[in-house]
């Protein structure tokens, strides 16, 4: 028996906003494949429209015209609750701005994440020091993000979207504010969890370092894809 297709499909995708009396392009008609348990780099300059098909992927915006698919599930196709529930189930998102509840440790980070997704106690008490381990923060757990670096505070982000066990997660700009090295430490991290968790990543990124560590790499230019790279890099 054939495994089942988990990758995210999308057929002549666009997203058009209205402002004042002029119609903006933002993503159009975008058909590519991003294959399961991959890291797939979207890249391209500010306005080029990355972060809106980002937004769309993972179902915070609708398109304007277009197919989406998770597998075999047409996702446009559900109901707003059974869409906010397969986000808030299948789905992980880690932004530029890192936005940690500052009060919260961050073992307490990781935890309401767990929370939000309805996760018993005891599958809590497991999953959150196991997450923190995967990015290398155990011995932080109890640290607040102002008693963090910039990186470890990422870091916190990354496990707290990977701690529902999401099939893919979307990382915009992730590493924009941090220096190089830092950078692609994250990368690597995202690199980790798909090889041990089977994650599929993508992410968005105008850093030459960052490509390099990606197996797909998207090119974006004024809303078009430009270039889709099928072999590994």
């Amino acid at each position: 028996m054939s495994a089942p297709d988990r990758s995210i499909h999308l057929e002549a995708l666009s997203r058009a906003f209205r402002v004042g009396s002029t119609t903006v392009h933002a993503v159009q008609d975008v058909s590519l494949t991003i294959p399961e348990g991959k890291l797939t780099v979207i890249r391209g300059r500010s306005g080029s429209g990355k972060t809106t098909l980002l937004n769309v992927l993972g179902l915070l915006d609708r398109p304007t015209s277009g197919s989406l698919r998770y597998g075999t599930t047409n996702v446009l196709r559900m109901g707003d609750h059974e869409r906010d529930r397969f986000r808030r189930n299948e789905i992980g998102f880690i932004y530029q701005t890192i936005a940690l509840v500052a009060l919260m440790t961050a073992y307490e980070n990781v935890d309401f994440r767990m929370r939000v997704a309805k996760a018993p106690l005891d599958e809590r008490e497991k999953r959150v020091p196991e997450c923190l381990h995967l990015v290398g923060l155990s011995e932080r757990a109890t640290h607040r993000p102002f008693e963090m670096s910039g990186g470890e505070q990422q870091r916190v982000a990354i496990a707290r979207a990977i701690a529902h066990r999401p099939r893919v997660i979307y990382a915009d700009e992730p590493t924009a504010e941090l220096d190089t090295v830092t950078g692609i430490h994250v990368v690597a991290i995202f690199r980790r969890l798909i090889e041990e968790e089977g994650i599929t990543v993508v992410m968005t990124t105008h850093d030459p370092a960052m490509m390099e560590l990606a197996d797909h790499v998207v090119e974006m230019e004024n809303g078009y894809v430009l270039e889709h790279a099928d072999d590994s890099m």
